[in-house]
């Protein structure tokens, strides 16, 4: 009887798992222009290899829905130096300046404003992948309040800022540094709910300005 309840158990444990979706993010292309630079970095998660993606994030179906549109309102931390802030969200993954918004050096910020409180499965951000560069202090928030102020309404789902250099207050990050390639950066959001999303970067290891592709958040 015993035999039978543990299979039991593992049967619907597979169920649940078989009932699942990979979130679909769409990499575009490859777009690596000249050699790839040296790139030095405590904080660097091993080297893949190209063509060699992370494991997909495995939601209910539900959790699949994409909520990031061409509609989405964005706001930046900084006035652009060169594109617009819809480019984020056009789902034009081509990785040259027609569909790149560059903001200046230094710590800047991208914010998405969902239209409402969503239970958030994932986000993905990809940034300027010509050469494979390593961006800066990459940190992925999600809250309720537009302004970002009250620390307690914020959950932070993704944080390479190993050194504090950020100045955020919100201690080593956990996470690791990677190179910029057409996957992205895809970051499980474990179901938070909020309405608005903020991605910061602070340069990369190719130049000092902060230059951005597409986000898409996926949820509910």
């Amino acid at each position: 009887m015993k035999k039978l309840m543990l299979l039991g158990a593992a049967l619907c444990a597979t169920a649940v798992i078989a009932d699942k979706v990979a979130i679909d993010f769409k990499f575009p292309p490859p777009h690596i222009t000249g050699t790839p630079k040296e790139i030095k970095s405590d904080n660097l998660e091993p080297d893949r290899g190209p063509g060699k993606f992370r494991p997909p994030i495995m939601v209910e179906p539900e959790f699949a829905k994409k909520l990031t549109n061409e509609d989405t309102k964005v706001t930046t931390s900084e006035e652009a130096v060169t594109g617009d802030n819809d480019y984020v969200v056009d789902g034009d993954k081509t990785a040259d300046m027609t569909s790149m918004l560059q903001l200046p050096g230094g710590l800047q910020w991208v914010q998405l404003d969902l239209g409402a409180e969503h239970t958030i499965s994932a986000i993905c951000v990809w940034h300027d992948q010509g050469d494979e560069r390593v961006y800066r202090d990459v940190i992925m928030q999600i809250s309720n309040d537009p302004k970002f102020a009250d620390k307690d309404k914020i959950t932070t789902v993704f944080n390479n800022d190993h050194d504090e250099s950020s100045k955020l207050g919100l201690g080593k990050g956990p996470d690791k540094e990677y190179r910029e390639r057409n996957e992205g950066r895809p970051v499980d959001a474990k179901l938070t709910k909020g309405r608005y999303v903020r991605v910061y970067s602070a340069g990369s290891t190719s130049e000092p300005v902060n230059n951005y592709i597409e986000i898409e958040v996926f949820g509910k």
